[in-house]
């Protein structure tokens, strides 16, 4: 057992330790600290709900959409509708805009907007 342990880990090793200056010298000083790793995987943890990522694309595909209306799109109740998108909104990915007694949603920014639109065309691709 320790053997085909040890074997599929040496397949993900060079068979020889190396090293590549000219490839290495140019990513020195801009690989993720361990701050900006925790930023990334927490942007990719809202992701990694289906439910939120079913929000976000809707988000990414309209603008100021309201919540009773993403809730039918979605077919979601709206309570459950309103607590995924209050964490969302504590996430810092998407901001409530009020209009009397409707609340709109929409995305942040731009960069959210794209990472949404470019998972979904990698996922659709067969490439995940």
């Amino acid at each position: 057992m320790a053997q085909v342990f040890a074997s599929a880990i040496d397949r993900d090793r060079c068979d020889t330790e190396c090293l590549h200056p000219d490839r290495i010298r140019p990513l020195l000083g801009r690989s993720l600290g361990p701050e900006g790793a925790a930023g990334v995987g927490g942007l990719f943890a809202v992701l990694a709900d289906p439910s939120r990522a079913r929000i976000l694309h809707l988000l990414a595909l309209g603008e100021d959409l309201c919540v009773c209306d993403m809730a039918l799109v979605l077919g979601m109740s709206i309570s459950a509708l309103s607590h995924q998108l209050r964490f969302l909104r504590e996430r810092g990915v998407v901001a409530r805009r009020k209009d009397g007694r409707i609340a709109y949603y929409n995305l942040v920014d731009e960069h959210v907007r794209r990472l949404v639109l470019d998972a979904v065309i990698h996922v659709s691709e067969g490439v995940a």
